[in-house]
C-alpha cells in the first residue's frame, strides 16, 4: 500500500446552478459524464462549502483550502501570492502587489469591457506589457514588475525603498469589493473604472493609493499610443487602453509547510506558484500550448500525472471556468463531457489499486452569475478505505445527499492523510 497517491482534480469553476436553458439541470447535470458518474458509484460524494457562506473563492484561496489550509485563517489577498508567484516579491523595502486585467474603456460612451472581450493575442500582450514598461516611469524610490498572462489578466507589483507601501488600498476594477483580504465579485458593478482610494486612514495605504492612480494615468497614455491598439480599432475591435486594479497586498501568509507528504502541483495561475513556493510543494506549469485542443491538452496531461511519483498530485483544470463567466451553460457542459471522456476516463483507468482519486472544484461559477459564487462543490473521492455511498451520478444535487464525512474543502486534506495513514498501518 506504500505506493498510493492522493490524487486531486479541481475543476475550475465547475459547480454552478440549475439553468433553464439545461432543463433546470446544472452543467454537470447535464453533461454525459460515464466516467464521473462510475468514479460516484464506487466512492463518497458530498458537498464541500470552499471558505464561507458569503466568501466566493478565487483560484488561490480554494486551492488553498483544498490543500488543507483555511483561507478564513491564513488568507492575506491574491495580490501577494501573485507577485510571489512571478518573482515580484522584494525582500528589500515594502512590496506591494495587484492582479490586474487589460480592460477596454470608452469614457464618451461610457462602455467599460473589464476584460477586452478575452481576444486579446498573448503576442499582442506582451508587447503592450513591454511598452508600459518602457514608457512609464515613478519617482521617489519607487519600482514596478508588470506582466500580462491568459489574454487579459496580469500581476502588477510596486515596490519602494523610502516609504512604506500598503495593501490597504481599493480596486479600481468594478467588479470587484474588498472585504478583508478577500476581493468578492459585484454582481452589477459599475460601467466604469474606480479611482484607488485608501481603506484606512494610514500614510502608507494614501500614497500606495495615489501610486495606483498615478500609474493608471500613465500606463493608459502609453497603451493609447499603441499600435496594437490603433491596430484594434482599425479592425472593429475595442482597444485594450486601461489597467484595472485590484486585490491587493503587501503580506504574504505565513504557512506551516504541506503536511500530507511530498506535493506537486500542475496549475496555470502564478498564485498557485506562490502557494506551492510557500508551503514546500512542486509547481509544475499545466497549460494548453498555442493551436492545441483541450483533448490533446488532456492526452498530454494525464501520463504525466500517472507517473508522478509525489504523495499528493493537485492539478487544476480552467475549462468549466471561461463558460460560466460568459453566461454559456451549452459550452460548459460541453467542457465538462470534455473533459469526463479525454481526462477523467484515460486518468481512472491508469490509477493504481492503492492511489486515491478526488474530483471536485475550487470554486462555482454560475451561468446565470457570470461571476464567482460561494455556492458548495461537488465532490467525490474513490479509493482504499473510502466507504461507499449511495450516490450513482456525479453533480450538485445528488452530491448533496452523499456519504462524504466532511463539510469543508479545508477539512478535506487532514481526512485524507488520515484515512491513507491508517490504510497504510492496516497494509
Amino acid at each position: 500500500m506504500a505506493d498510493g497517491r492522493i490524487i486531486i482534480i479541481a475543476l475550475c469553476g465547475g459547480a454552478d446552478r440549475p439553468i433553464g436553458a439545461l432543463g433546470g439541470r446544472t452543467p454537470f447535470e447535464a453533461a454525459t459524464t460515464p466516467h464521473l458518474d462510475a468514479l460516484a458509484r464506487r466512492g463518497a460524494s458530498g458537498l464541500l462549502e470552499v471558505i464561507a457562506p458569503d466568501v466566493p473563492p478565487e483560484s488561490d484561496s480554494g486551492t488553498m483550502a483544498l490543500l488543507g489550509y483555511d483561507p478564513v485563517r491564513h488568507y492575506t489577498g491574491r495580490g501577494p501570492l501573485e507577485g510571489l508567484g512571478m518573482g515580484f516579491w522584494s525582500a528589500g523595502g515594502t512590496p506591494v502587489a495587484f492582479r490586474i486585467n487589460f480592460a477596454s474603456w470608452d469614457p464618451r460612451t461610457g462602455q467599460l469591457d473589464r476584460r477586452t472581450s478575452r481576444d486579446l493575442a498573448d503576442e499582442d500582450l506582451a508587447v503592450l506589457v513591454a511598452e508600459i514598461v518602457a514608457g512609464v516611469r515613478l519617482g521617489d524610490g519607487l519600482h514596478f514588475e508588470l506582466t500580462g498572462f491568459a489574454r487579459h489578466r496580469g500581476i502588477l507589483a510596486f515596490s519602494s525603498t523610502g516609504l512604506p507601501l500598503s495593501g490597504r488600498v481599493s480596486n479600481t476594477d468594478p467588479g470587484f469589493a474588498n472585504v478583508g483580504a478577500f476581493g468578492i465579485p459585484v454582481k452589477t458593478p459599475e460601467n466604469r473604472p474606480l479611482p484607488c482610494r485608501a481603506l484606512v486612514d494610514d500614510p502608507a495605504a494614501h500614497r500606495t493609493a495615489a501610486v495606483v492612480n498615478e500609474f493608471v494615468t500613465a500606463s493608459a497614455e502609453v497603451l493609447q499610443r499603441s499600435e496594437v491598439n490603433r491596430r484594434r480599432v482599425a479592425q472593429g475591435r475595442r482597444p485594450a487602453n486601461l489597467l484595472l486594479i485590484r486585490d491587493g497586498g503587501d503580506t504574504l501568509p505565513t504557512l506551516p509547510p504541506f503536511a500530507g507528504g511530498s506535493l506537486r502541483m500542475y496549475g496555470q495561475v502564478p498564485a498557485e506558484r506562490g502557494l506551492a513556493s510557500l508551503i514546500g510543494a512542486d509547481f509544475v506549469v499545466a497549460r494548453k500550448g498555442p493551436g492545441q485542443t483541450d483533448a490533446e491538452f488532456y492526452a498530454e496531461l494525464v501520463p504525466r500525472l500517472l507517473a508522478d511519483p509525489s504523495d499528493v498530485v493537485f492539478a487544476h483544470l480552467k475549462g468549466p471556468d471561461e463558460p460560466g463567466h460568459d453566461g454559456q451553460p451549452a459550452a460548459k457542459t460541453a467542457a465538462i463531457a470534455d473533459i469526463d471522456c479525454a481526462f477523467v476516463g484515460p486518468l481512472v483507468a491508469g490509477l493504481r489499486p492503492a492511489d486515491t482519486l478526488v474530483v471536485t472544484c475550487d470554486h462555482a461559477t454560475p451561468c446565470e452569475l457570470g461571476i464567482h459564487s460561494p455556492d458548495p462543490v461537488p465532490t467525490v473521492v474513490a479509493g482504499p478505505g473510502v466507504t461507499p455511498d449511495d450516490i450513482v451520478s456525479f453533480g450538485e444535487r445528488d452530491a448533496g445527499g452523499g456519504g462524504l464525512p466532511v463539510h469543508r474543502a479545508s477539512e478535506l486534506m487532514p481526512w485524507l492523510t488520515a484515512l491513507r495513514t491508517a490504510d497504510l498501518r492496516v497494509g
